[in-house]
């Protein structure tokens, strides 16, 4: 064990002093405790946690302020699994029917199953396959919109742009995503709080079906610029909205998969763009091409709203956040929706409830009033207090430096270069002549377009179930460093003097880097945006670093010009080579700042980065970096170091999905017992 000293607190004072304890270890968890909050601990110099007796008057009071339509009996059966969870996987696991027939709950062979599915099955349960689908249309509407921009950029002679409108021409892209970073997130805040994240996804589909349908008839680049900035504020309520969504519906197991559906459908709607604009190319007339690459976001934008207003549920856990629309029976009817049983469903709804009670944030309150609207100067008061403590408590900051630092890092990359102005990257490299064919020339730059995002789509699927089996960290850090060589092959491609062979080997490098970058830094980045925050602070903390990553993403559409400049900037090659040398600072960063999130529950998130960085980057240091070596430079077969003491799970592994180590009994003495 850690030798880092925790503050006791005594229990004999009642739930008060317990309550107590727990908070404290949110806020500052310096000896890197993963604990139940349900659970009772066996070490003496920790506060012991419910008797079976505390557990079931707790579950009464609960069930009768809060379920008061549902039994109590299920609803302290559904508490007791909750308590001892793993005890209960392994019942669910066991091949003996009648293990666990000693146990305070006996499963029905439906829960066992359901129980076992949830850990072994991507979107196992029923109801998440309607947020899956929303989500993906979400994201599917942000890949058409950024293939809209790139292609609408190859014909900015149409909205007024001559060659040597470079800043109009980057302002006029960046316009958008300046909008979504400095208002459109920040909006998200009012709008998910009284109209939940359905209500996000539907504001943000009626800013894009509007804006994309004006931009259709935009003649002047001034006009496209107005325009671009109502695109941006839907674009940044639904990049804040969304991933929000995924993460609260799903198993806390899954979660980063179910976050993934928004960069794997952000790919895919970004080839399926390409391929538009490519189709489109065949117009009459250029004027024409450019309407209809405009206006291809408001078919998905449509979508979108349908589905969000009629199929999608809302999020179970805004129910449970203060607000005018708090209701746990809410709450507890869309879990039963989400979840196959309703055993799952009520353990769920306890779990969370304790452990949105221990946050140190405050997310929930047991006063009566707490449903009720605090009036709107109240609520924009909190809000810039939810902002403030971003900066102020340990558990939060930590949170918003590791999700600020892989935002940042995504932009860094240079992924949206080809994302933003392939078409003119690609034309460039080769054969630009006047004697080039004029179909030829539009053709071949949005076919090497249409590649990338097919690449795109394609190898972000490797990272649908191992982003939560493998994890966020190890996936940022194997992807990195072939990101970074990658980048700079493509940068010394530009030295070639063949055009005809210059052209396809420059791609090649490009294609390769969207390989290595679809499973890593493409969905890791929103993912720990939505999950790192307490719910108390979510939407403030996910505003946070999806802001800034669209903030350098417009910095980045609006300078790309300039910076390539053959003149007055770096060239194409300089340019790259200067972002293969940010993808080597971005590993560097991820691997002393980054916290691991896979496996965890959104409450248990409060204690993994409840310990300070300072704590986390010792660890690297000291203990990861020289058995990183051993094991794999000196071929040492030694066990790899644990930062975090886990007292819910235990160390474990997972093999062709089965948990395989059975430490049970070190952990809870009902275990203990029954092993």
């Amino acid at each position: 064990m850690s030798s880092f000293p925790l503050r006791k607190f005594s229990t004999a004072g009642g739930p008060n002093d317990l309550l107590a304890a727990q908070i404290h270890n949110r806020r500052a968890n310096d000896r890197a405790i993963i604990e139940n909050p349900l659970d009772k601990r066996l070490s003496t110099d920790i506060a012991a946690y419910f008797t079976d007796d505390e557990l079931e008057q707790d579950v009464q009071n609960f069930a009768e302020l809060y379920l008061p339509h549902v039994e109590f009996a299920k609803v302290l059966r559904a508490a007791r699994v909750a308590k001892d969870i793993r005890l209960y996987e392994e019942v669910a696991r066991s091949p003996d029917p009648h293990m666990g027939e000693d146990l305070p709950v006996i499963l029905t062979p439906q829960e066992k199953r359901f129980l076992k599915r949830e850990r072994d099955v991507v979107f196992s349960e029923r109801g998440m396959r309607k947020v899956i689908i929303t989500v993906s249309l979400a994201a599917l509407l942000q890949g058409f919109v950024q293939s809209s921009f790139n292609g609408a950029s190859f014909y900015s002679e149409e909205w007024g742009l001559t060659e040597d409108s470079t800043w109009k021409l980057g302002g006029t892209n960046a316009a958008a995503w300046f909008a979504a970073a400095l208002v459109g997130c920040p909006l998200s805040l009012p709008i998910n709080y009284y109209y939940g994240r359905r209500g996000g996804l539907i504001v943000a589909s009626v800013f894009l079906f509007t804006s994309s349908v004006a931009a259709i008839f935009a003649e002047s680049w001034t006009a496209l610029l107005c325009i671009r900035i109502i695109n941006g504020l839907g674009m940044g309520v639904k990049a804040v909205s969304t991933p929000i969504l995924a993460s609260e519906t799903a198993v806390g197991f899954w979660r980063g998969s179910a976050i993934l559906a928004w960069q794997l459908w952000v790919a895919f709607g970004i080839m399926l763009g390409f391929a538009f604009n490519l189709l489109f190319t065949t117009a009459a007339t250029d004027r024409i091409t450019l309407g209809l690459i405009q206006g291809a976001p408001l078919v998905p934008a449509l979508a979108l709203f349908f589905m969000a207003v009629f199929v999608c549920p809302e999020s179970p856990r805004y129910h449970l956040q203060k607000g005018p629309n708090y209701s746990p029976e809410k709450a507890y009817m869309i879990l039963r929706q989400l979840r196959n049983t309703e055993l799952q469903a009520l353990r769920d709804m306890y779990a969370v409830y304790k452990s949105i009670e221990q946050e140190s944030m405050g997310a929930m309150t047991a006063d009566s009033r707490a449903h009720l609207n605090p009036g709107f100067w109240w609520t924009i008061r909190d809000f810039l207090l939810a902002f403030r403590q971003l900066f102020q408590q340990r558990r939060l900051y930590n949170a918003l430096i590791s999700a600020a630092t892989v935002n940042v890092a995504q932009q860094l990359s240079g992924v949206n270069v080809f994302a933003f102005y392939s078409t003119e990257l690609v034309r460039d490299v080769g054969d630009s002549s006047a004697s080039a064919a004029h179909m030829d020339s539009h053709i071949k730059p949005m076919a090497y377009s249409l590649g990338f995002g097919a690449i795109n789509f394609l190898f972000c699927l490797p990272a649908v179930r191992s982003i939560d089996t493998l994890g966020r960290r190890r996936w940022l850090l194997m992807t990195l460093p072939f990101m970074a060589i990658f980048m700079l092959g493509a940068a010394l491609s530009y030295n070639i003097q063949d055009t005809s062979n210059r052209t396809g080997i420059v791609a090649l490098f490009l294609y390769l880097f969207a390989v290595a970058y679809s499973p890593g830094l493409g969905p890791i980045p929103f993912t720990l945006a939505s999950e790192s925050f307490p719910l108390s602070h979510r939407e403030a903390g996910t505003a946070w670093p999806i802001s800034i990553n669209l903030f350098f993403a417009g910095l980045l559409s609006m300078l790309y010009p300039a910076i390539r400049d053959d003149e007055n900037g770096l060239g194409d090659g300089g340019s790259l080579g200067l972002f293969a040398g940010l993808n080597v600072l971005a590993f560097i960063l991820v691997f002393f700042l980054v916290e691991e999130t896979k496996s965890r529950s959104l409450e248990d998130l409060d204690l993994v980065f409840a310990v300070s960085k300072r704590r986390f980057m010792s660890f690297q240091v000291q203990e990861y970096l020289p058995w990183f070596v051993c094991r794999y430079i000196l071929n040492r077969d030694e066990p790899p170091p644990e930062l975090y003491h886990d007292y819910i799970w235990g160390p474990w592994k997972r093999e062709a999905g089965l948990v395989t180590d059975v430490a049970v009994a070190a952990i809870d003495p009902l275990a203990r017992s029954w092993v």
